[in-house]
């Protein structure tokens, strides 16, 4: 079942512009599920078409800006409690798929609290590297 909790952040009627999503894990165990999740959502955004930087992160180390939260329904609990601002979106391997479009589908109308901006066609491609690795 998916879950998603805004946590704290004050929207108001002003839209929040999403530009990063985080799949968080635990530092302590990385499962090969939790990348196929991350995989997953990387794949629905890049099609999707819009200006959205997914990232894997370990829950203890989060970045200080970013709007939507990925994580394990386990991990739920201690994600909310971070009170970061931002929605947490619980979500498990099967569904992951199901739940980036349903995400995804929501920034794009724009309606709600989130949404997302169109990535324009002739905007350069930002790569990051460490070493020959491309991030």
């Amino acid at each position: 079942m998916t879950a998603s909790a805004d946590a704290g952040r004050d929207r108001g009627t002003v839209p929040c512009v999403v530009s990063t999503i985080v799949c968080a894990y635990s530092r302590e165990e990385l499962p090969v599920a939790w990348l196929q999740v991350f995989h997953r959502f990387e794949r629905a955004v890049e099609q999707s078409g819009l200006s959205i930087r997914v990232r894997l992160l370990p829950l203890e180390e989060l970045p200080e800006a970013f709007e939507v939260l990925v994580v394990a329904p386990e991990l739920v609990e201690r994600a909310t409690a971070l009170g970061m601002g931002a929605r947490v979106v619980a979500v498990t391997r099967p569904e992951a798929r199901e739940t980036a479009a349903g995400l995804l589908a929501e920034l794009r109308a724009g309606g709600g609290p989130l949404q997302a901006e169109v990535r324009r066609a002739d905007a350069p491609r930002i790569v990051g590297r460490r070493g020959s690795e491309e991030l």
